[in-house]
């Protein structure tokens, strides 16, 4: 009995003990939960370029998930290279039959850490408005075959990624700020769709319109064999008839008017920019159309435009029905980015096999509409062009 008696507290505070210890191991687990939660809110944030409220949402976060500020509970962000976020949690355990061993409870910490890749993927399209119906769709029949290319939509309509008739698509990923409406009649494939996402940045909204002071040509017109040479042409650039036209590598300002492709024959511009510019109402735009063979390719990386084939002046008027047209009955061949900030952009001939080498197709403007069998692809590794694509968040820790 005395030994008995002797032991009972040793025993009784053993039994204790391990019981406010599996109590303190849940809610150690409950704590990461809360830190795993509150970094990867935080780390969205940074994706984001919101740096300013990262502190304030994983906090916010944490505190939802069970940090606990009865119990002295804190929060330590820190920022490392690399886009890495650490989040740190501590709080007071509490004590019950360890009481009998323990004068204070002692505290749990947890931590974790998350990563962003900006660019997961490279996508191809991207139609920047933010609000219109339509914002991608398809016209008519069109054949779209790119599984490797992906689309980014940043308008939030509830029709903002549309496709009727009797439209086959094949794309990668589809990543849409609003919601999509797909045809009955559409044979429609594609790897992933995310809808009600965050906008994407525009990639080149940082490019401006050169200086220039002088036009070297005006309305100039082309119906016969000719080499044109990089210059500023004022009130558009017209080639027609049936006819071999060469573009010299360089760039091209077109100054108002339209630069216009029609008729048969070929266009052939290697290492080219063509920048539409203008002033007031009249800003210039693209307008191909017809049976030519089309191959325009861009800068190569490193040179002056290296990546644009088309770059329109983000002061161009911003209507819709204001829209730029990169199509035809026969080949066309484009490699780089057309960028219509302030329009719309239609793209596409009606041939499906061009050539057997793999595109590179960035297609960003207002809107994007897909006519034809367009060639379309993410060979851009030569062409230097700026990739964009919805970021990710990696729980690395």
């Amino acid at each position: 009995m005395p030994f008995v008696a002797l032991s009972l507290p040793i025993i009784l505070g053993t039994v204790g003990l391990g019981t406010d210890a599996g109590m303190w191991l849940s809610e150690k687990r409950h704590l990461q939960r809360a830190a795993d939660a509150a970094v990867l809110s935080a780390t969205w944030e940074l994706a984001y370029k919101s740096e300013n409220t990262m502190k304030s949402v994983a906090y916010d976060e944490a505190l939802k998930n069970g940090l606990n500020t009865s119990r002295g509970g804190q929060m330590v962000l820190t920022e490392a290279d690399n886009d890495i976020i650490w989040v740190t949690l501590s709080q007071r355990t509490e004590l019950f039959f360890s009481s009998l061993i323990f004068e204070a409870a002692p505290t749990v910490s947890v931590s974790a850490a998350a990563q962003v890749d900006q660019h997961p993927s490279q996508f191809c399209v991207l139609a920047l408005d933010e609000s219109v119906d339509d914002a991608f769709t398809t016209y008519g029949s069109s054949d779209v075959n790119t599984p490797e290319c992906s689309v980014a939509v940043n308008s939030k309509s509830d029709q903002a990624f549309t496709l009727s008739g009797s439209a086959a698509v094949t794309l990668g990923d589809i990543y849409i700020a609003g919601q999509s409406e797909i045809g009955s009649n559409v044979d429609f494939t594609y790897d992933t769709m995310k809808e009600g996402k965050r906008p994407i940045e525009d990639p080149y909204a940082g490019l401006e319109v050169p200086d220039f002071n002088k036009c070297d040509y005006t309305n100039y017109h082309v119906s016969s064999d000719a080499t044109l040479s990089p210059g500023v042409y004022c009130k558009g650039l017209a080639i027609s008839g049936t006819n071999d036209v060469v573009m010299e590598p360089g760039v091209y300002i077109i100054d108002g008017g339209t630069f216009k492709v029609t008729g048969g024959g070929s266009l052939i511009g290697n290492g080219v920019t063509i920048i539409l510019t203008g002033s007031g109402n009249n800003y210039a735009q693209v307008d191909i159309s017809g049976g030519r063979y089309v191959e325009l390719s861009a800068p190569l990386k490193g040179e002056e435009w290296a990546g644009i084939v088309f770059y329109q002046d983000r002061e161009a008027p911003q209507k819709d029905n204001l829209q730029n047209k990169i199509t035809g009955s026969n080949n066309i061949i484009f490699d780089g980015a057309a960028y219509f900030p302030s329009q719309g952009l239609w793209f596409g001939g009606n041939t499906t096999i061009a050539t057997e080498e793999e595109a590179c197709t960035q297609l960003i403007a207002r809107t994007v509409t897909i006519a034809g069998n367009p060639r379309m692809g993410n060979n851009c590794d030569e062409y230097g062009v700026e990739i964009f694509s919805p970021p990710s968040v990696d729980l690395i820790f």
